[in-house]
């Protein structure tokens, strides 16, 4: 029990560190990779946490905060899908069942907490600049990241604490049709996440790449890395070819007397 404790206190310290996103530039610490890996690393077995998170890139590969527009909590759906797959000893794929309607929850404490208690920070803060007080608004500033912060890192670590034997229970008392079913959504689940960043990023000019991709995997049967690091060569020389491009352009062209 009490090292089940001392679990719990890390998950709040990774859980918090996932939700210090914003404070650190949006730099994508609390995807369910990371999250993922480092929960696998606090339980000893960061091959599945690695593969856990892999698995939840997939499903929320298009979920991104932008403007009014606020996704599934993904962080903490990956902290609790990995931690219930690691510890019970269920497929990686599992972690989809846990993580999905988990994220969606904690999206609701989210949205509560942005919708009740930051407006009211902010006034305070509205109130601190009009008397020109920056140290004021600076402190509302991290007040409301503290606010956010905590009690949804609380709330994780307290579901990883009390939680585990409960959704154990919960989800061995699945039916095997029900557990069938779910398995095949949790095939199609991934594949509607590669669809959506596919359509977002997907013009005339890449749409041959895509194909060629998966020509490569489908019949000459290449592996992942080895798919990445064509396609980062690719990247590579079109770029530095528009990029000398670019200068004979900019530079209205230039006298050669090499005919060849």
């Amino acid at each position: 029990m009490e090292n089940l404790l001392f679990k719990a206190v890390i998950i709040f310290f990774i859980a918090a560190f996932g939700y210090m996103n914003s404070f650190f530039a949006s730099s994508n610490i609390g995807r369910p990779l990371i999250m993922s890996t480092l929960v696998g690393i606090l339980l000893g077995d960061m091959k599945t946490g690695i593969i856990a998170g892999s698995t939840l890139e997939l499903v929320w590969l298009g979920a991104f905060p932008i403007g009014a527009s606020n996704p599934p909590d993904y962080t903490s759906g990956a902290i609790l899908g990995a931690a219930y797959v690691i510890m019970s000893g269920a497929k990686p794929g599992d972690a989809v069942l846990l993580a999905v309607p988990v994220a969606t929850l904690a999206a609701m404490l989210s949205n509560f907490m942005m919708m009740f208690v930051v407006p009211l920070i902010g006034a305070k803060a509205d109130k601190y600049a009009d008397k020109g007080d920056c140290n004021g608004v600076d402190r509302m500033h991290y007040l409301a990241i503290v606010v956010q912060i905590i009690p949804e890192a609380f709330i994780v670590a307290a579901a990883f604490y009390f939680g585990m034997p409960v959704i154990e229970n919960v989800v061995n008392a699945i039916p095997s049709w029900l557990s069938s079913g779910l398995d095949y959504a949790t095939g199609i689940i991934p594949a509607i996440g590669c669809a959506m960043i596919a359509r977002m990023i997907m013009n005339k000019q890449s749409v041959c790449f895509l194909f060629l991709g998966f020509l490569l995997s489908a019949y000459m049967q290449i592996p992942i890395i080895g798919l990445a690091g064509l396609g980062a060569c690719i990247v590579a020389f079109l770029y530095f070819n528009d990029k000398n491009k670019a200068v004979v352009v900019s530079e209205g062209g230039m006298d050669d007397d090499n005919e060849f």
